[in-house]
């Protein structure tokens, strides 16, 4: 197996083993409701209550509307993770944004067999009187793909499951919020630190806390091989979608491209059956997915990286034996942004 296959091996193990050995049969979860797309971002569409939780746990699982842009409808489906029973008074919430696990819906976490896989310390949360509010990422057309690593759009999905979630009958929640990601999710977390005050008046979030975020794709992308076959499939799939001046072909180099196809329909971390077929066709690309010296793409990527101020507290935590993002590029792009005015602790 060449040595980017094996490192892309790796990181998935350390990213979702947990997830993979509590899967079992995948559910289905139910398409958007009917006319979902005509609705006002934020929109609590439909419900369904969770069972076979962890004690002192219940959820529901909830489709709202958002938007991918002002001219781009779409639904969303998160998690909703609450004590049990609740405490008296209104809750505070943490949105937690999860890593990658692939680009279309199939591949979301509200399609695990384990609802609750993936998001750390949820005992603890839930204990201390918070709801957790664990958003996949949002869909304009059923299936997908969402826009990955697409700030604004992620970052709009986060602040319209909030609102969704205040909405759940029974489950008061009082507006204040922390934002939490992972990987893909620091990179949604941060966007939504960088948007926040402009768009979401009506919620108060006190902080943002970026694990590993892919802060700099075009960093990330380019620092290592097996970071691309994994992750290039998927962002040439979603920039081409959601940007009509970008072609998928021009993206991807022409080696890659009918791999690359068939890698983007497969899911990253469930179900099992998706890994290894992900794996058997990244070990097929000689010389990396993307093209990234495109100007459109390295436009675009540039455009995404999570460069502006962040008007609220703002935590960045990083691994130093990341193999997916490596430290130095976390410290550099750190190193940038206090240059720049940003205060945060890292």
């Amino acid at each position: 197996m060449p040595v980017p296959v094996i490192r892309l091996a790796a990181l998935l193990g350390a990213l979702w083993l947990p997830a993979l050995a509590a899967a079992q049969d995948q559910p289905g979860t139910p398409a958007s409701p009917p006319g979902a797309m005509a609705q006002s971002p934020g929109t609590l569409l439909q419900t369904e209550r969770l069972a076979a939780l962890p004690a002192g746990i219940q959820g529901w699982r909830i489709h709202y509307a958002t938007a991918i842009d002002e001219a781009t409808p779409a639904t969303g489906v998160a998690t909703v993770l609450a004590p049990d029973p609740l405490p008296a008074g209104a809750l505070p919430a943490i949105t937690w944004a999860h890593g990658t696990t692939g680009l279309l819906q199939r591949c979301m976490p509200s399609h695990f067999p384990d609802p609750t896989a993936g998001i750390p310390a949820l005992a603890q949360i839930t204990a201390r009187g918070w709801v957790v509010v664990a958003p996949d990422y949002p869909f304009a057309e059923e299936g997908g793909p969402h826009p990955f690593l697409l700030g604004d759009a992620t970052a709009r999905a986060i602040l319209d499951a909030l609102r969704a979630a205040r909405a759940l009958p029974g489950l008061p929640l009082s507006g204040d919020a922390v934002v939490w990601g992972h990987a893909q999710g620091g990179h949604a977390a941060l966007w939504t630190g960088i948007i926040a005050r402009a768009a979401a008046s009506d919620l108060v979030i006190r902080g943002i806390a970026a694990i590993a975020p892919i802060a700099d794709p075009a960093a990330v992308l380019s620092a290592s091989p097996g970071v691309d076959l994994l992750l290039g499939p998927y962002l040439a799939t979603a920039y081409a979608r959601f940007h009509p001046d970008l072609a998928f072909t021009d993206l991807v180099r022409p080696g890659a491209r009918v791999a690359a196809r068939d890698i983007a329909a497969l899911c990253a971390a469930y179900p099992p059956s998706d890994t290894a077929r992900l794996f058997a066709r990244a070990a097929t690309i000689p010389d990396g997915v993307l093209a990234l010296g495109h100007m459109g793409l390295a436009a675009r990527l540039a455009a995404n990286a999570a460069s502006a101020p962040i008007g609220t507290p703002l935590l960045v935590a990083q691994g130093e034996a990341d193999i997916i993002v490596p430290a130095a590029l976390t410290e550099a792009w750190a190193a940038g942004r206090c240059a720049a005015g940003q205060t945060m602790e890292l």
